[in-house]
């Protein structure tokens, strides 16, 4: 289980506003426990999904991403 703390630290170390903001980290922890609590997903079906969005949120906070790629 990821906690809101967990959520929080990552969503801090972006310099990124839009990021770093209450109603991200908010729809984060929703969108994580709405997978954990899915009964029909495998275990490793929810980590995989998990992963990809604490993935996805480190990557945008840190880098550069060019929308038009």
């Amino acid at each position: 289980m990821i906690s809101i703390e967990t959520i929080k630290a990552i969503c801090q170390q972006s310099d990124i506003w839009e990021l770093n903001n209450p109603r991200v980290i908010g729809m984060i922890n929703n969108m994580i426990k709405c997978i954990e609590n899915e009964e029909s997903y495998t275990q490793d079906h929810k980590e995989t999904a998990i992963n990809v969005i604490l993935s996805n949120l480190i990557i945008f906070g840190k880098y550069k991403i060019d929308a038009s790629a």
